[in-house]
């Protein structure tokens, strides 16, 4: 965590595209503070992407095969009891490969076309390892970065908000005491935290099946959710006696 004093005693600011001027003078002193404040909390929801990418000779063989699998996977998907709301399509593609200069006589043969599907679901964070395990069994061959998340964002920035704010009223405090006279109010804050990552709604009375039970001996992927960060940034004006 890192603080910025900008600057104490006697001054005149002038904030940028408010809709009036903070006036400093002889009767009018401040004390003005930057701080920054991040909090962390564990991770409540995961959206996994989850996919299945093939190719064949030929284009109606890659759509088959594809249409096949994807069959296989949203099948498990739903016989985990994740609910329809929980699970969006997310690529969809079909068509002709770019021939890696790599590959064999056959593996071009083979691979004129492909196909790929793959989707976004949304479970709680304590069941994104039964979703891979099952739908890696199911067939898929694609599973890419796990996003984590809380199931409020906005209440964890509001947090670091809240939190920046206090941290800037404490070195405010100090610089009072410096100075040789006390803080006052609150004149102007500002907040320059990020904006909040959205994520995809969530059925959240879901219970995903545990369907993993079966496939424990099998070797399989091991996930491990990140913590939730979120950073504010907070300037602050407050009066001094």
């Amino acid at each position: 965590m890192k603080q910025t004093v900008l600057a104490a005693g006697l001054f005149l600011i002038t904030a940028i595209g408010l809709a009036q001027d903070i006036q400093v003078n002889r009767q009018n002193k401040t004390i003005a503070v930057t701080a920054d404040e991040s909090i962390t909390a564990d991770a409540e929801v995961a959206i996994l992407e989850i996919g299945y990418h093939n190719y064949a000779p030929s284009q109606e063989t890659a759509f088959r095969d594809n249409v096949r699998a994807a069959e296989q996977i949203t099948k498990a998907f739903l016989d985990a009891k994740i609910p329809k709301g929980n699970i969006e399509t997310d690529k969809l593609r079909l068509g002709r490969t770019e021939t890696d200069e790599k590959w064999t006589a056959d593996m071009k043969r083979d691979r004129q076309f492909h196909a790929q599907q793959s989707w976004h679901v949304t479970v709680l964070a304590a069941e994104a390892q039964t979703v891979v395990d099952v739908s890696v069994k199911a067939g898929a061959n694609e599973v890419d970065d796990v996003d984590w998340n809380v199931v409020d964002p906005l209440a964890l920035q509001a947090k670091a908000s809240g939190a920046a704010l206090a941290k800037a009223r404490a070195v405010a405090e100090q610089m009072a005491k410096g100075l040789g006279t006390k803080l006052g109010e609150l004149v102007y804050a500002s907040n320059r935290a990020p904006v909040a990552k959205p994520w995809r709604g969530m059925t959240q009375n879901a219970t995903v099946s545990t369907m993993a039970v079966a496939i424990r001996e099998e070797p399989k992927l091991t996930l491990f959710p990140q913590k939730v960060k979120s950073d504010a940034t907070v300037y602050a004006v407050f009066s001094i006696e």
